[in-house]
């Protein structure tokens, strides 16, 4: 099976000094609408709901975003890692029922601790 650094390789690869011309001329921006077009995609896959199809635009939607985590790497700016910190660390934050001592006993609850949380980091980003 192959791995996410397997996948992290080949995009470096197709990025690289031989590699190919378009994923070389890719910007972050100019990816924007293959982005927008992959998300739709995974989204009709879903509800036809074939699993081979939505397996591979989940694949085409995770492309996406090690690309644009590839290209941000190569300047500098983040990594994919910094993108797998990111998400981890707010699934524990939204999750306080989970990984807290916050109790919940319903969809219904857990909603109203998500947006009291969301609402306590706006106003500290304020």
């Amino acid at each position: 099976m192959k791995s996410m650094d397997s996948l992290k390789a080949t995009v470096q690869t197709l990025r690289g000094p031989n590699g190919c011309p378009w994923d070389k001329a890719q910007t972050i921006q100019s990816l924007t609408p293959y982005i927008i077009e992959e998300a739709y995609e995974l989204v009709d896959a879903i509800k036809m709901g074939g699993i081979p199809h939505i397996i591979e635009e989940c694949g085409d939607v995770l492309l996406q975003v090690i690309l644009i985590s590839q290209i941000a790497s190569e300047s500098g700016q983040f990594s994919i890692e910094n993108v797998v910190n990111c998400v981890d660390q707010k699934m524990i934050e939204r999750h306080p029922h989970v990984f807290g001592d916050a109790a919940v006993e319903s969809v219904e609850d857990v909603l109203i601790h998500w947006e009291n949380n969301k609402e306590k980091k706006e106003k500290k980003k304020r």
